[in-house]
């Protein structure tokens, strides 16, 4: 009994180490372009619907968008899990209770990143060994020739947006409706 407990937290180490080193579309090697694809400063609100396999999660989001950052303020029922502040470089922490361990702080930055980001602005915008490839309404993000991402905007009847982001790498989706704070 006390071997399969070890094996299993051996096991969701590796699995969480593995993740932590996830690659993203604007974080890898973009340096401050990451910043420019969000366009003008202002504050959102954001509903976040994440799916990984069986498991869902859904939360609240405030993003406030500068000129010298991003900062990234989740919460579900009253509870913030985590405050993220991106300058282009660094993500930093904040107050919260935290992520699921499988879902890393620079997925879900670089989640509302291609999610705020405009069509025109993700295809000028991705690293050198990106691609962005055009399938319909869903934008296809190829990095190093591997499917990384798949991303679809649409507008709503109510003037929101609804950006659904799925991640192949690894596996998850997530829904985003965006409204901006008046």
């Amino acid at each position: 009994m006390r071997n399969n407990l070890i094996i299993r937290l051996l096991g969701m180490i590796i699995v969480a180490l593995g993740l932590s080193s996830c690659s993203t579309v604007f974080l890898n090697d973009s340096g401050s372009t990451s910043l420019n694809a969000l366009g003008e400063p202002r504050v959102l609100e954001m509903q976040m619907h994440l799916t990984r396999g069986s498991d869902s999660y859904t939360m609240d989001l405030v993003v406030e968008v500068t000129k010298q950052g991003l900062t990234v303020i989740g919460s579900s029922f009253g509870v913030r899990r985590f405050t993220l502040s991106y300058n282009g470089d660094v993500i930093a922490e904040g107050i919260g209770t935290g992520l699921p361990f499988y879902v890393p702080n620079k997925l879900i930055v670089d989640d509302v990143i291609l999610a705020l980001s405009s069509r025109r602005a993700l295809e000028g915008r991705l690293p050198k060994n990106c691609k962005l490839v055009r399938v319909g309404e869903v934008g296809k993000i190829y990095c190093d020739e591997k499917l990384l991402v798949n991303v679809e905007y649409q507008k709503t009847a109510d003037k929101n947006e609804l950006v659904l982001v799925e991640r192949f790498q690894p596996e998850y989706k997530v829904n985003f409706v965006i409204s901006e704070v008046k």
